[in-house]
């Protein structure tokens, strides 16, 4: 045998080994994770199209070019705004908030919150019954939001494609859409302020298993954005749903 033949043989063992190393590597990866990252407060704002078509110009330093006038996204729901409805005043505060919690069983709490809550005159049908004194024409609304969380998780919970079983490997998922329902119940005695919608829920109690034990999930949560629920007041039946909040922040 050749001294080049010889050393074939421990140079390809010595690659496989490398290979095998590597994969293992691979395998047992870990991720970079803060110590702590709870709770998560969002403020919400009201959404609005973006500007396709601008006819004016955003005040120097962020001049960027603008769209007048601005036009809710929301073809169902709006808020009291004295210059937008007149007799009404602004009273619509909006938030969600995520808590870990970190013992087993681990899961997610979830409570969001928006007050005057308006309809855009009978937009929902069954839904705008209850009129305010203050604009008849923005009545209080009574179905549901869809309100939807954006999120990418890398965590230990993953396996073979098909075949998960175990679900112990490292992995970033792909984006995915978590929603959750809010009901809107009228205000009733208050003709001045629309209806109150809330969620008070865990994110294992709408989605059962999203949340494991011992996962280590870093879950990126990309944006927050709320729903209307179209025509039928209907969070599920997303065919004519258009989106109402999104989180943001008011500058008086």
């Amino acid at each position: 045998m050749t001294i080049k033949r010889k050393m074939v043989l421990p140079l390809a063992l010595a690659l496989g080994a490398l290979g095998l190393m590597v994969a293992a590597q691979m395998a047992s990866a870990i991720h970079p994770r803060p110590k702590g990252a709870t709770p998560l407060r969002v403020s919400l704002a009201v959404a609005y199209k973006a500007c396709a078509s601008p006819n004016r110009q955003h005040g120097a330093p962020l001049a960027t070019l603008s769209c007048n006038p601005p036009v809710q996204a929301s073809n169902f729901l709006t808020v009291g705004t004295g210059d937008a409805w007149a007799g009404t005043q602004p009273k619509s505060v909006g938030s969600v908030r995520l808590d870990v919690k970190v013992s087993s069983p681990e899961d997610v709490k979830i409570v969001a919150n928006i007050s005057d809550v308006r309809c855009k005159g009978n937009s929902a049908p069954g839904f705008c019954t209850t009129a305010n004194t203050d604009n008849a024409g923005v009545p209080d609304y009574s179905g549901e939001l869809n309100g939807t969380a954006n999120i990418r998780i890398t965590d230990h919970f993953n396996g073979p494609i098909g075949a998960c079983g175990a679900c112990v490997d490292p992995a970033t998922g792909q984006d995915l859409a978590f929603p959750v329902t809010a009901v809107c119940t009228a205000t009733g005695g208050d003709g001045t302020v629309g209806s109150t919608c809330s969620a008070n829920t865990t994110a294992n109690g709408t989605v059962l298993g999203s949340v494991q034990d011992n996962k280590r999930a870093n879950v990126e949560v990309q944006q927050i954005n709320i729903l209307d629920g179209g025509n039928d007041g209907t969070a599920a039946t997303t065919a004519d749903n258009t989106l109402f909040e999104t989180q943001g922040i008011w500058i008086p």
